[in-house]
């Protein structure tokens, strides 16, 4: 896999640059760069410098370079624009008839389809093809693509996620249940489904006979931020036409902020639909900690081609932003040597998403060159704007020299302990295999998944660290990174281990006592237990407890129960369990029922309420019970540990009164969940444990 990945980088740096890859992301196994906390981010009050490495250890110096680079940008913008944009899901299948393309894409059990109708030319093909976004060529006229004999493709991307309103039960986030609509952006998404529609493309050859190599996205306005999202995520796509896209397209987050005055689209005030609701606090001037910029967004389409546009007679699409990103992302088609790929224009009288008959011989050309493969069609100076911009100080930064020379970017595999490992000592010795041309290797070690923070780093000469001094009953994640005399190379996979801790220690019972104004309950406390992360309680008529009368589960030490019949001899007793298991039971004691005490007359619940799941610890079901004084809209969920939603249990309005739903956990692993409890201004959470 490793010569592989390297052979692919090679072929990236041939002295022309690739028009356009089989594959979707290139940089897929690229190292992941150290993303910053908000609060750890420095302010640029320049457009970043998009030759810079993440890590900010220099320049990139050749064409290799750029491959992870760009997968360092695309990494940034994700984590703090967008969320998480998956990768290809294992189970895809399409069909094609009566000119229309479906495609079916499953994941955990749910499948989203994808239904796009195709105005396929004449003949045997194989066939150019633009993908437009909700009509067949975006808002460019139709007949520049039929007159070449383009396929045209309408992406419909409300299939996907609602424009305007997304939700959690939309098919995307059904597909997907640990994204949402606060933690990822539409954009993220409906880039995605563009993706999903080339994955169909590519297999339904046979009947529809599309030309792989040449693929146009397209659109206008918030569409034309769409197109130049997938353009910029997906490496098959030959040629990308953002049109008029404004604040967050073709434009530059800082400079539309410093000319906020007059009215543009910036980080403040865009639609918060499109983007991942935490990229709000880049607000303001908070702006010029963004660690990326549009500029390099545009960039990530390079080495294949982009054509981009802006209409100054609508103030709202921050035009001379557009022109001064656009100026940055041209030194790098520049540095790479392909200025010829891009081009923009910024030119009004028309409305907008209507194209001048200026523009109409520049996009013919770009069609001719990058799709129909006419390589005489001259594209390059294509730079209209009626703005005179000083970017001495927007763009401070000079244009590299890259040299075809091949950067070192060893890559270690790791070997123990293996990934998942549990119950270690808290000493753990660490092993990965040697790497060709490594100085030294830089070790990592976290109980933070993505290692933002980092417990534990050193570097060594050897293969081997031993560390010490760990958590008992911890996860914990680590990763190991080669470095050679030209600088380190991409940190190997994360993998992750858990040490041991010892079973909880017999629990020591305390007292028993009436709860009062309610007959037939009690409340019942015990010490608590060294190790114990949750408690059973059992009580019984016999001291065998041969069979259990009523029981309960907390992670407090005290908990109260009810249904006791008065004048009866109970028993009753303790068991404290952890991640590891169960602890010994406490001895047994006996209580009698008390004759006094008011019960509580059933009825209508007064208050919102989430009681304790029971039984808990449990395998594989549970049940939760919770109360509603009111007629409110109710979401009940579960989250792992990470805090990732996987489950939803209650997602309606529901009428006063009390619930039970039952959780079946058979499709989860053992460990600690959460689950919450939403109603109006209510919002309660409980945690329970999963034993298998």
């Amino acid at each position: 896999m490793l010569l592989l990945s390297m052979y692919l980088c090679v072929e990236a740096v041939a002295q022309t640059m690739p028009l356009v890859y089989d594959v979707e992301n290139t940089g897929a196994n690229c190292p992941v760069p150290y993303l910053p906390s908000f609060n750890e981010l420095p302010a640029i009050g320049s457009l970043p410098d998009p030759f810079m490495w993440a890590d900010g250890r220099g320049r990139i110096s050749n064409f290799f370079d750029w491959r992870y680079r760009r997968a360092e940008i695309g990494t940034q913008i994700q984590n703090y624009e967008i969320g998480v944009k998956p990768p290809r899901p294992d189970s895809i299948t399409a069909t094609y008839s009566n000119d229309t393309l479906k495609v079916y894409v499953t994941v955990n059990s749910q499948t989203l389809t994808l239904t796009s109708k195709v105005i396929s030319p004449a003949g045997s093909g194989p066939f150019p093809a633009v993908i437009g976004i909700n009509f067949p060529t975006g808002s460019i006229p139709d007949s520049i693509f039929k007159n070449r004999n383009i396929a045209e493709i309408a992406y419909t991307h409300n299939q996907v996620t609602t424009y305007g309103n997304p939700q959690t039960t939309d098919p995307y986030y059904r597909l997907y249940p640990y994204l949402n609509p606060t933690n990822t952006g539409q954009y993220s998404a409906w880039a995605w489904g563009v993706s999903r529609i080339i994955d169909g493309l590519e297999l339904v050859q046979d009947s529809l006979p599309i030309d792989l190599k040449h693929i146009a996205v397209t659109g206008c306005s918030y569409a034309g931020k769409l197109a130049l999202f997938a353009g910029a995520f997906d490496e098959r796509i030959a040629l990308t036409i953002a049109q008029e896209s404004g604040g967050g397209g073709a434009t530059s987050w800082r400079y539309s902020h410093a000319s906020a005055g007059t009215g543009v689209e910036e980080i403040d005030n865009t639609d918060y639909n499109w983007f991942m609701d935490s990229m709000h606090q880049f607000a303001g001037d908070n702006v010029y900690r963004l660690p990326e910029d549009h500029h390099e967004l545009m960039a990530m389409v390079a080495p294949r081609a982009l054509y981009a546009t802006a209409n100054p007679d609508y103030t709202w699409l921050s035009n001379p932003s557009c022109n001064v990103a656009s100026k940055a992302a041209q030194k790098v088609y520049e540095a790479l040597g392909i200025s010829d790929r891009f081009g923009f224009s910024i030119v009004g009288g028309h409305s907008h998403c209507q194209v001048p008959s200026s523009q109409i011989p520049e996009i013919v050309a770009f069609v001719d060159k990058f799709l129909l493969g006419k390589e005489n069609v001259n594209t390059s100076n294509i730079s209209d704007s009626p703005y005179s911009i000083d970017l001495s100080s927007w763009i401070p930064w000079t244009t590299p020299t890259l040299s075809n020379d091949t950067s070192f970017f060893g890559k270690t595999m790791l070997v123990y302990p293996p990934d998942f490992q549990k119950d270690l000592d808290t000493t753990v010795t660490f092993k990965w295999n040697k790497a060709g041309g490594a100085e030294k290797y830089s070790f990592q070690i976290s109980k933070d998944p993505t290692l933002k923070t980092v417990d534990k780093s050193d570097t060594t000469t050897d293969t081997v660290k031993t560390i010490t001094g760990l958590l008992e009953g911890k996860q914990y994640y680590w990763r190991v990174q080669v470095i050679s005399t030209v600088g380190p190379g991409p940190w190997s996979d994360i993998w992750h281990l858990r040490t041991s801790i010892p079973l909880p220690a017999m629990p020591e019972l305390d007292s028993v006592a009436p709860y009062p104004g309610r007959d037939g309950w009690f409340r019942f406390t015990w010490n608590k237990s060294k190790y114990a992360d949750q408690y059973l309680i059992q009580t019984s008529v016999d001291t065998t407890f041969a069979s259990v009368f009523v029981a309960g589960s907390t992670s407090d030490t005290t908990k109260v129960l009810s249904g006791f019949s008065a004048g009866q001899q109970y028993y009753w007793r303790v068991q404290a369990s952890n991640i590891e298991g169960a602890g010994p039971w406490s001895n047994v004691s006996s209580f009698p029922e008390a004759e006094s005490g008011v019960k509580e007359k059933e009825g209508m619940p007064t208050d919102f309420a989430l009681s304790q799941n029971y039984p808990n610890p449990f395998n594989p079901g549970t049940n939760i019970r919770f109360a509603v004084p009111v007629s409110s809209f109710v979401t009940l969920k579960v989250y792992d540990i990470l805090g990732r939603e996987v489950a939803i249990l209650v997602h309606e309005k529901k009428a006063p009164g009390r619930y039970e739903v039952n959780f079946d956990a058979g499709k989860f692993s053992s460990g600690v969940y959460f689950y919450k409890l939403q109603a109006g201004n209510y919002a309660a959470w409980r945690k329970m444990l999963l034993t298998k």
